[in-house]
């Protein structure tokens, strides 16, 4: 339906993939260059403009989200997270990058959830807890309890149904 050039969203979902290792694996000082490269592919593409207010939303709800599942206990990053003063402590900046990565790929290589929003929240919703539980055999992370990640999964159903149904409206709008 809203069609991109099939090469670059291909091009979009190995950089998404390879982001998501390069924030895991390596934190910000890999994931920083990754998510480089993918404003720099929108912005030679063109879509900068189109992608940025997903961007920004993403990148803000993930910052939120995730230091929120650091105070409820459903996740840990340790060391990694940003310790602020008054003892406050905000997500690490490598996971908000991977929120960032997922906003430069809505109107990409994730066009077809954006299509189908009910089908790509429960294929996101389902595969966010695996995410996680990936980036944990890789020491990224720390899941205290496995039932957090079905609270975690449920949100995420709910967050991208928004997502993806807010996307369409905004690409069917303009």
């Amino acid at each position: 339906m809203f069609a991109t050039p099939g090469r670059y969203k291909i091009a979009n979902a190995l950089l998404l993939k390879a982001a998501w290792l390069c924030c895991v694996l390596g934190g910000v000082a890999f994931g920083a260059p990754a998510l480089a490269v993918m404003f720099l592919v929108s912005f030679w593409q063109s879509e900068l403009q189109e992608d940025l207010p997903h961007v920004a939303l993403l990148g803000a709800i993930g910052l939120c989200l995730d230091t929120l599942w650091m105070y409820v206990g459903v996740l840990d990053y340790g060391s990694a997270a940003i310790a602020l003063p008054f003892g406050l402590t905000l997500a690490p900046a490598w996971i908000v990058m991977l929120w960032l990565a997922v906003g430069l790929s809505i109107r990409h290589s994730l066009i077809f959830m954006v299509n189908r929003p009910l089908l790509g929240a429960l294929i996101v919703g389902c595969g966010s807890p695996l995410s996680y539980l990936t980036g944990e055999q890789f020491g990224a992370v720390a899941i205290p309890s496995m039932e957090g990640l079905y609270i975690l999964g449920a949100v995420w159903i709910l967050l991208f149904f928004w997502v993806f149904n807010r996307a369409k409206t905004q690409l069917t709008a303009g």
